[in-house]
């Protein structure tokens, strides 16, 4: 699980481990068979949205939950290679 702040007061768990963790569905095949990162049949329990720091796009919370900054969106963590919080550790 990881937090991720949505708003000042607001905070989001989110699970990494597979999106049939975030999902609604109940009875779904795909439940339960290792970590699934893409499902077209998945449905958050609800929906958030942030901007990104980086380009400024609104992107969905749950659209990457293998991201490795939740502050920036999906595009912008498979282009930077790493977190865009700093250099080298």
């Amino acid at each position: 699980m990881t937090m991720v702040m949505i708003e000042k007061h607001r905070i989001l768990n989110v699970s990494r481990r597979s999106l049939c963790d975030n999902c609604e569905l109940i009875l779904c095949d795909r439940r339960g068979n290792g970590r699934i990162t893409k499902c077209s049949q998945y449905r958050p329990v609800f929906v958030a949205f942030k901007k990104c720091t980086r380009c400024g796009s609104i992107f969905e919370v749950f659209s990457s939950i293998t991201s490795l900054d939740y502050d920036l969106c999906p595009e912008c963590n498979r282009g930077s290679g790493s977190s865009g919080r700093g250099g080298s550790n």
